[in-house]
């Protein structure tokens, strides 16, 4: 298992793709706490400067692209078998499928660590030094460190999740489409829209989990913090089952 997870570790370091999405992961955060953070003398803000949560949840808004980045690379790692041909010999090197897949797994739950402690460093400096430019409060609260530990929760989750779906759908770019589909559009219109039913969805128990509802007019209508983890765990692990269920059964070509 131990050489499996080194392999996988260093796909992810060997491969141009994970460089060049981890930068522009880091750019578009930058611009996600700027939206984050109000200007001054701004007229009824989500999170107003002299909010004691604004850092937290400046912090937390940033997770929206890593997120969708760790997804996609959760997805690419399996589905990078199946496009470039390598499935097959991973396979007659390893014909337990299942050690395969909680080899992925644990290779992106590592690297979620690596990817989130990079998205806290940039979004933690460039939030503070945003918020007090500003003369705001930059505290760093009880409910900042929930969200932190939050983040590295979320992120590991995320990368577990995306290498299910490279399991279950295998094209990898159906895999990405659909991921960017559901991320970035479906979840986007269903949750503000139809906030009963959207916020039992992966992303609204993920904002629930980061508390950053009052910053994108939610708060009040997602589930608790401690109910929205219990949630995604629950996705988390049906995307596992699944996945375990199926790839041992499934024809390699």
């Amino acid at each position: 298992m131990k050489a499996l997870v080194h392999s996988e570790l260093l796909k992810l370091r060997s491969t141009r793709t994970t460089a060049g999405l981890l930068l522009a992961t880091l750019a578009l955060e930058a611009l996600t706490v700027t939206v984050s953070v109000p200007e001054a003398g701004a007229e009824n803000p989500p999170v107003s400067l002299d909010d004691p949560s604004l850092l937290a949840v400046a912090v937390g808004n940033s997770f929206g692209v890593p997120l969708v980045l760790m997804v996609l690379l959760g997805g690419i790692a399996f589905t990078q078998e199946f496009r470039y041909g390598t499935a097959t010999p991973t396979y007659l090197v390893e014909p337990r499928r299942t050690r395969v897949l909680v080899a992925k797994w644990l290779s992106q739950a590592l690297s979620s660590v690596v990817i989130t402690t990079a998205t806290l460093a940039l979004s933690v400096t460039f939030a503070i030094a945003l918020i007090r430019s500003r003369d705001g409060d930059a505290t760093t609260g009880a409910q900042f460190w929930q969200m932190v530990a939050a983040g590295f929760a979320v992120m590991a989750a995320y990368g577990v999740i995306g290498v299910a779906i490279g399991a279950l759908v295998r094209n990898q770019i159906a895999a990405v489409v659909g991921v960017l589909v559901w991320m970035l559009a479906v979840e986007q219109i269903v949750i503000p829209a139809y906030p009963a039913v959207g916020r039992w969805m992966p992303g609204a128990a993920t904002w629930a989990l980061l508390q950053i509802g009052p910053s994108i007019s939610l708060d009040g209508k997602l589930l608790s913090a401690s109910a929205g983890g219990v949630v995604l765990v629950g996705y988390t692990a049906a995307a596992v089952a699944l996945a375990l269920l199926v790839t041992p059964k499934r024809d390699v070509l």
